[in-house]
């Protein structure tokens, strides 16, 4: 290794365990360095991030949208007076030297091959292996070049960014920091959202003490090389986000579609980012959730821009957005121009630049309507919401396209209190004619408290409810003109190492509903409902025993996933249970139940062939007993002996149909039957459901977010 300095000698090192110091008359070398590197090249991996994370509509709020943040043991400029220590540290024989330069709490650790500074060229230059290890991140790179005239930092070769669990890769890294521009050319990483804020604040990081033992620089486990030839494994589907259009009453054993879900892990790639100050932009870049290449399902835009509007809004425009399905069919954004609010987290992954989301309810908006969501910010704790809406099929239907009662409007508010503690909120209004307001409103409110009790963390709930419509069996939809109470849930307990899980509730609450009790109503009434007072208390055991089990396909082969978001694995389950509930009433009624439940689950096949490679099934017998009947129609013991049975099949390749249906065996009558169309695959699912008993149905639309490790390939 050779050090180019004032003078011209050279230092070799070929023996082990050796330190050599020695001072340098111009002090500005290593404090620049230790600026330029371990500031700046990491500020271009935080915009890259930021800019992928915001094209999708997701919402990061960190302080890094203005320049970073300086550590107050680093001066803005470099002090000339005093000289700079270099140390020069041999630690293995046959090993590369280390450079350790600047202030060792703050410094820049350079490793490579060969490292040199030229004085008089005022260049830095390290060359074969480069890794550079600073603020708790590690750069890898086969050269790297800082030039203090013309303020240009250079990495060059397989450059590699990591630091915590983001990843950026690049063939090279440019970046000016007096004019803070720069450019990274053939970009690509992993995002993971939920460290995304802590792995990129440097000024968060490097105020942090190190704690006693640890090293101030991340040890590599795997060294940069290794890391490329390490394929994609641990394939982990961590969650889901999605939207349903229509009834969103769920499917026996089907997975819930859950729209407050999120992604978590993401991947990019671009030809080229350019930035300067506020201002990103990325030619050809593409987003996915795909741990596979290449991605079934991707964002693409042909041109993206990412800029800082004002301290509350950022603005991004792009050319020719489009989601890309199976690299060959495009669905194409409508908007190019999206305006982020700072302060508003947007869930809603799916919206594709649309300014609306379409809705079937025939029972309570005369059919097909229209709606569109805007977020106003009272207070960052809160996410507020309010959605228009409008009712295409009624305005038709009555010729009255300008009219009150072909409007209709929705609100929800959810946010922390405190920790620990949730507020949600949510109302609707199905006609805006204010003669009829209390018939057309539904409102919910609840206030969730997590508190400890036995040692287990339980959820307080208190809320009030107006008009709520609930299923009961074969008695439909029941309504809940208002209740106002508090409910007590316990979590999912398991009982020693029996495998018997136990989950319970206790509530209390002043109920008004509807009845079917004369001796409760009073005489010249115009409706049927009765106000009393319910405390209600009940419990649930379930054990499952595996009577068979078969395996998966290789866990980290692409073929597993073919059509699945997790390995298949095919089995048989035998799945029991026992359930029973107590509830007074102020009136003096109760009621009382206990009841059993049997029934055989399973599926064969791994969900990976081309055709008939999987099949669903469950079949399910359940019988209660109970003694006198709750007052109330919305939560009354009846289908004393009811049978479920459900079966899913794969038809072709992503193609699933499948059917869900159960009857009272006593009356005869079918209580519930589902009919759905499933379209799969490993990282988007569609379904088309309708149930003719009820008269709902609905579209649903989900993405699969996953975790993993190893070396992502390019697109």
């Amino acid at each position: 290794m050779t050090l180019l300095g004032t003078q011209t000698s050279e230092i070799c090192l070929n023996s082990s365990s050796q330190t050599i110091s020695f001072k340098m008359e111009n002090n500005s070398v290593g404090k620049k360095l230790d600026w330029y590197v371990g500031q700046h090249i990491w500020k271009i991996i935080q915009y890259l991030l930021l800019f992928a994370y915001y094209l999708i509509g997701i919402s990061l709020r960190p302080v890094l949208a203005g320049d970073l943040v300086v550590p107050t043991t680093l001066d803005a400029k470099p002090v000339q007076s005093q000289p700079l220590t270099y140390t020069v540290v041999q630690t293995e024989v046959g090993e590369s030297p280390i450079i350790k330069l600047g202030n060792p709490t703050n410094s820049v650790e350079l490793n490579a091959e060969q490292q040199e500074f030229n004085n008089k060229t005022q260049i830095v230059t390290a060359n074969g292996k480069v890794v550079v290890r600073f603020n708790k991140a590690i750069l890898n790179a086969d050269r790297l070049t800082v030039d203090l005239n013309t303020k240009l930092a250079v990495a060059e070769g397989n450059v590699v960014l990591i630091r915590g669990k983001q990843i950026l890769y690049g063939d090279q890294f440019d970046y000016n920091f007096e004019d803070d521009r720069g450019s990274v050319r053939e970009a690509r990483g992993d995002i993971y959202q939920p460290t995304l804020v802590k792995d990129l604040n440097v000024a968060a990081l490097s105020n942090l003490s190190t704690p006693a033992g640890e090293k101030n620089f991340p040890e590599p486990l795997l060294s940069d090389q290794l890391r490329r030839d390490q394929p994609v494994t641990k394939i982990q589907n961590t969650g889901s986000s999605g939207i349903t259009i229509g009834s969103d009453r769920p499917i026996e054993y089907q997975p819930i579609i859950k729209s407050s879900g999120s992604l978590n892990r993401l991947r990019f790639q671009a030809d080229k980012v350019d930035f300067a100050g506020d201002k990103i932009t990325a030619e050809k870049i593409r987003i996915t959730n795909d741990p596979f290449s290449p991605p079934e399902l991707q964002i693409n835009a042909d041109r993206a821009q990412f800029k800082t509007i004002n301290s509350e809004e950022d603005e991004v425009t792009i050319s020719n957005g489009r989601i890309t399905i199976e690299n060959n069919f495009n669905i194409p954004f409508i908007k190019d121009r999206f305006v982020l609010k700072k302060n508003v987290k947007d869930s809603n992954l799916f919206s594709l630049g649309i300014p609306f989301n379409i809705g079937v309810d025939a029972d309570e908006r005369g059919g097909i309507f229209v709606e569109s969501s805007f977020y106003p910010v009272f207070d960052p704790r809160f996410r507020v919401t309010v959605t228009p809406q409008y009712f295409i099929q009624r305005a038709i239907s009555k010729l009255t396209f300008i009219d009150s009662s072909v409007f209709g409007l929705k609100t929800n508010i959810e946010g922390d209190l405190t920790p620990g503690t949730t507020i949600q909120a949510s109302a609707a209004l199905t006609s805006l004619n204010l003669n009829s307001f209390s018939n057309n409103l539904r409102a919910k409110a609840s206030i969730n408290k997590k508190v400890s009790l036995l040692e287990l963390p339980h959820t307080l709930t208190g809320e009030a409810v107006y008009r709520e419509r609930i299923f009961n069996g074969s008695l439909g939809f029941q309504e809940v003109e208002s209740s106002l109470g508090a409910i007590l849930t316990s979590p999912n307990i398991s009982i020693w190492n029996t495998g018997i899980n136990l989950d319970y509730q206790v509530g209390a609450q002043i109920i008004t509903a509807n009845t079917d009790r004369q001796n409760l109503l009073k005489p010249g009434r115009s409706n049927d409902l009765v106000s009393l007072n319910r405390y209600q208390t009940a419990a649930n055991l379930t054990k499952s025993f595996r009577l068979w089990e078969g395996k998966s396909l290789p866990v980290d082969s692409p073929a597993t996933y073919n059509y699945s978001p997790v390995p298949v694995v095919p089995y048989l389950q035998l799945n029991t249970g026992i359930k029973g509930s107590v509830s007074g009433y102020s009136n003096g009624d109760n009621q009382s139940s206990v009841g059993y439940n049997v029934g055989i689950q399973g599926q064969i096949g791994n969900f990976s062939g081309a055709s008939f490679d999987y099949t669903g099934f469950n079949l399910n017998y359940f019988q209660q007993f109970t003694g006198n009947n709750s007052p109330f129609l919305f939560d009354r013991a009846v289908d004393n002996r009811l049978l479920s049975a459900g079966i899913n099949q794969q038809i072709s390749g992503p193609l699933r149909v499948g059917i869900q249906a159960s009857v009272n065996l006593d009356t005869g009558q079918q209580v519930s039957t589902d009919y759905y169309l499933e379209y799969s695959r490993r990282t988007y699912n569609f379904i088309l459901r309708y149930n003719p008993a009820l008269q709902l149905g609905s579209i649903g639309f989900r993405l699969n977010d996953f975790n993993w490790d190893g070396t992502t390939p390019k697109f």
